[in-house]
């Protein structure tokens, strides 16, 4: 489980959001950050023609906001983008200075 901004997120939360949209790939990286207050960040594998499409774009973000309840800035980015981890994949980073 993950606190941002005093919300509990599941990772298998933004998962469940994400293999629900079928244009999506199946690789994700959720990255944590903080600047004035915590940020959460999506990147998501697409087709290489689908990289650029507002609507896909719009519809992710909706998806999130309305599972989780706050905000997410999701980028698509193209398949083969991501790192490949043998075995358990890493999946978040979480940049936010330890307290």
């Amino acid at each position: 489980m993950l606190i941002v901004g005093g919300v509990n997120v599941f990772p298998s939360q933004v998962e469940h959001v994400l293999m629900n949209v079928p244009e999506l790939g199946d690789q994700y990286q959720i990255t944590l950050s903080r600047e004035e207050l915590d940020r959460l960040a999506v990147k998501v594998e697409v087709p290489k023609d689908k990289v650029n499409d507002p609507q896909l774009l719009k519809k992710v973000q909706t998806d999130l906001l309305a599972t989780l309840g706050i905000h997410a800035n999701v980028e698509l980015i193209e398949e083969g983008s991501l790192p490949r981890y043998e075995g358990k994949a890493r999946r978040v980073v979480d940049l936010r200075p330890k307290e």
